[in-house]
C-alpha cells in the first residue's frame, strides 16, 4: 500500500482533540469525536491492505493478526505496566478493584463491556479511571476479529457482492445506532454494532479509491476537514454519538481520505512536519494521555488547573514519541525487530495477558488489596464500610417472609421493621442498636435495587425480583405484629429512572409518573390501614465521587480531617423530584425523617458528605456507620415526638434514651 502523508496528518487531527477534551479544555467540547475519525481511518487502512493482498493471493489471516498484535500490544503492555505502581500507591481499594477489573477486561478485549456496565464515558468520575479510553481499542479489536472473516467468506463465494454487502451492513449499523442512541444511549456509545458503520465508512472509501481515479479536490477536502472541525468545536457530551449526527465527522473523514490528495490545501496542511509527527505517534499518545490525566486527578486534592493539564497533554505527546520510537517501531520493523518469530510473539503476549488477568483477579477478589495502604487509611476505610448483612441480592433466593436470621434482638416483645433497598441495609445496624436499648427488636427486609413500592421495579436485571419481593413483604407486614415500619431507599435513583416495570409491563417514565404516585400511595395506605405507623426516610445529599475513598485519599495526601461538601441548592435540586412523591401520602400515621437536618446547616448554603475526617456517606449513596448513627438518632427523635403527641397506642420512648 502506498504511504500517504496526509493520513498520518488526519490521525493527528483526530488524536489532539481527544487529548484536549479529556484534559478539560472547554473549547474542545466535541473532541471525543476524534475516536470516530480514528475508526474511519482504521476501516480504510485495514480494508486497503486486505484487498491488496487478496488480489495478489498473499493474504494470510494469521499474518494479519500478527501484524495487529505487533501494532497494538507492545505499547499497550508498556502503558499498563507503568500504571501499576501508581495505582498501587495512590488508588483507594474500591477504585483499585475497578482498576483490577479493567485489567481483566482489557486483556480479554472486552473493556467496552466493562465500562458500559461500570460507568458512563461522560460521568464525573470518568476522569479518574486510568484505562477508560481502552474501550475504543476493545471495539477496534472486536472489529478486527470479524471483518477479515467476512471479507474471506465473500471473496471466496461472491467477490462482486462484497462492496454491496459492506454498504448494507453499514446502513443497518447506522440505523441501529440512531435507534439505540434514543433507547440505550450508554450501550450505543460503547458497542461494536453501533460503531461498525464508522469502520465500514472507511472500508467504502477504500473500495472507491481502488476502483476510481485518485483525484484531489480542494472544495471537497476543505468541506470534509471543516465538518470534522465543526464537530470538535460544536458537539458536546449531550450530542447523541454515534447516531446519524455522527455522519458529520464520519463523512468529513471520508471526504478527506478521498479528496485530500497532494496538491490540495488540506493535504498540504496535514502533510506538515508537525501533523505527520503527531500522527505517527498518535496511537501511543492516545494510550498515554488518559492514565496521565487520571493519576494527576487522583493525586490532586483539588482538580488540577487547566495549565497543569495542558502541560500533561504535552507530556503525553513526549511519552507517545518515546514509546513509538523505542517500543512500537522495534516490534514492527521488517528487519532486526524484537521477537521476530511468531511463536515467540504469541508466547510472550499470552504470558503478559495471563499475568494481567491473574493480577486483576487478585485485586478483585481482595476488594482492592487494602493491605497495601498505610494502617490509618486502611482502618478508616474498613470502619466506614456500609452494612450488607441480610441484604437480599437478585438471584440469591428468599424463601418467604420473615427472612431467616434477619430479626435483630428478636427476644423483645415489640418488633419494628425496616423495608427498602441497600440504603435501608446500611441504616439497619445503627437503628437496631438503638432500639435494642429500648427493648425493641428490628426486622430487616431489604433487597438491593428494590425501593419499597409494591408492584413496581426498575428495569435493570438486578431489580427483576423487586415487584414480587415488595408485594410479599407488605403482605407479610400487614398480617404481622409489627406496628412501626421504616421505609428507606435511594429515592433519587428510583424516582429518576427512564423506564419502570409495573406487574411485568415495561413503561417509559413519561407514562409512568401517575402510576408511580399511585403505587407509592397504595403501599403506604396498605400499611397504615393495618394499623402500622410508617416512617419515611427522605433523601440525603449525594456525591458524584466515592466519599469515603475521597476522604481517605485526602488523608493519604496529608490532610488530617477533610470535610467534603456540596452546595445546599444542589442537594435541593437533587431531591425535588423525590419530594413530589414522598410528600403525597397524608395519613396521620406517616412520619417523615429528613436527613438534611444532619447533613446541612453547619454552614449556610452547604451540605456535608464528610465532616472533620468522618465520612457520612461511604460511596455515593450508602451511609457509613457514622452517617447511619446520625440518621438513626433522627428517626428515634421523630418516633419520640409522635409517641408524646399522637397518643397512638405505641409504647412511649423515654426522654433519657435520646
Amino acid at each position: 500500500m502506498i504511504y500517504r502523508r496526509e493520513i498520518d496528518g488526519l490521525r493527528a487531527a483526530a488524536v489532539v482533540p481527544v487529548i484536549l477534551f479529556h484534559a478539560g479544555f472547554s473549547l474542545f467540547t466535541g473532541g471525543f469525536i476524534g475516536v470516530d475519525v480514528f475508526f474511519v481511518i482504521s476501516g480504510f487502512l485495514i480494508t486497503s491492505i486486505i484487498l491488496e493482498e487478496m488480489r495478489k493471493g498473499t493474504f494470510s489471516l494469521v499474518a494479519f493478526y500478527e501484524r495487529r498484535a505487533r501494532r497494538l500490544l507492545p505499547a499497550l503492555f508498556l502503558v499498563i505496566l507503568c500504571c501499576l505502581p501508581f495505582a498501587w500507591l495512590w488508588v483507594m481499594p474500591e477504585e483499585f478493584r475497578d482498576f483490577s477489573d479493567s485489567l481483566i477486561a482489557t486483556s480479554l478485549s472486552g473493556a467496552n463491556f466493562l465500562f458500559w456496565f461500570k460507568s458512563g464515558y461522560f460521568a464525573p468520575e470518568a476522569g479518574e479511571v486510568p484505562l477508560l479510553h481502552i474501550w475504543s481499542l476493545a471495539v477496534e479489536e472486536q472489529y478486527y476479529m470479524f471483518f477479515p472473516l467476512l471479507v474471506i467468506f465473500m471473496w471466496k463465494r461472491k467477490p462482486n457482492w462484497l462492496l454491496a454487502t459492506l454498504v448494507a451492513i453499514a446502513f443497518a449499523s447506522l440505523a441501529y445506532s440512531e435507534w439505540a442512541s434514543r433507547v440505550f444511549p450508554s450501550a450505543n456509545f460503547y458497542f461494536l454494532p453501533s460503531r461498525a458503520w464508522e469502520f465500514l465508512a472507511g472500508s467504502i472509501c477504500s473500495f472507491i479509491e481502488s476502483k476510481g481515479k485518485k483525484r484531489g479536490s480542494d472544495p471537497l477536502s476543505l468541506l470534509g476537514f471543516g465538518m470534522i472541525a465543526f464537530s470538535v468545536f460544536y458537539f458536546d457530551e449531550t450530542s447523541p454519538i454515534p447516531s446519524t449526527l455522527a455522519l458529520v465527522p464520519v463523512v468529513g473523514a471520508m471526504l478527506v481520505l478521498l479528496f485530500a490528495r497532494q496538491g490540495t490545501w488540506v493535504a498540504a496542511l496535514l502533510s506538515t512536519r508537525a501533523f505527520i509527527t503527531v500522527g505517527k505517534i498518535s496511537y501511543s499518545a492516545y494510550l498515554w494521555h488518559q492514565p496521565i490525566f487520571a493519576f494527576a486527578r487522583i493525586r490532586s486534592i483539588d482538580p488540577p488547573p487547566i495549565t497543569e493539564m495542558g502541560a500533561l497533554a504535552c507530556f503525553s505527546l513526549v511519552l507517545g514519541y518515546l514509546s513509538w520510537r523505542f517500543v512500537e517501531q522495534p516490534f514492527r520493523r521488517s528487519q532486526h525487530r524484537l521477537l521476530p518469530s511468531r511463536r515467540g510473539l504469541t508466547l510472550s503476549a499470552s504470558a503478559m495477558l495471563a499475568a494481567f488477568i491473574a493480577f486483576g483477579l487478585y485485586g478483585h477478589d481482595t476488594r482492592g488489596i487494602p493491605w497495601r495502604l498505610p494502617e490509618p487509611i486502611k482502618d478508616f476505610i474498613a470502619d466506614s464500610e456500609w452494612s450488607k448483612t441480610c441484604l437480599v441480592e437478585s438471584g440469591s433466593g428468599w424463601d418467604g417472609m420473615p427472612i431467616k436470621n434477619c430479626i435483630f434482638n428478636g427476644s423483645h416483645a415489640q418488633i419494628y421493621a425496616i423495608l427498602g433497598d441497600s440504603l435501608a441495609s446500611a441504616l439497619t445496624p445503627a437503628l437496631a442498636r438503638r432500639l435494642d436499648g429500648m427493648n425493641i427488636g428490628l426486622e430487616q427486609i431489604t433487597h438491593s435495587f428494590c425501593a419499597p413500592v409494591a408492584d413496581v421495579s426498575m428495569v435493570p436485571l438486578q431489580a427483576r425480583e423487586c415487584g414480587a419481593f415488595n408485594t410479599a413483604a407488605i403482605d407479610y407486614l400487614v398480617k404481622s405484629k409489627v406496628k412501626t415500619v421504616v421505609l428507606a431507599a435511594s429515592w433519587k435513583i428510583f424516582f429518576e429512572q427512564s423506564r419502570y416495570v409495573f406487574r411485568g409491563e415495561e413503561v417509559a417514565k413519561s407514562d409512568a409518573r401517575q402510576r408511580l404516585r399511585e403505587a407509592f400511595d397504595k403501599t403506604v395506605a396498605e400499611l397504615t390501614a393495618a394499623g402500622i405507623r410508617v416512617v419515611i426516610v427522605y433523601p440525603h445529599p449525594r456525591g458524584d465521587t466515592e466519599i469515603a475513598a475521597k476522604v481517605a485519599k485526602l488523608m493519604h495526601k496529608g490532610m488530617p480531617a477533610p470535610t467534603i461538601t456540596i452546595p445546599q441548592d444542589e442537594f435541593l435540586q437533587q431531591s425535588l423530584p423525590s419530594y413530589a412523591y414522598l410528600d403525597d401520602p397524608k395519613d396521620k400515621h406517616v412520619l417523615r425523617v429528613d436527613p438534611a437536618k444532619i447533613f446541612c446547616g453547619i454552614e449556610a448554603g452547604r451540605c456535608d458528605l464528610a465532616r472533620g475526617g468522618k465520612a457520612l456517606i461511604f460511596d455515593k449513596v450508602h451511609f457509613t456507620p457514622t452517617g447511619a448513627d446520625a440518621v438513626a438518632d433522627e428517626i428515634l427523635v421523630a418516633l419520640k415526638r409522635d409517641d408524646m403527641t399522637a397518643g397512638n397506642g405505641v409504647a412511649a420512648l423515654s426522654s433519657d434514651q435520646f
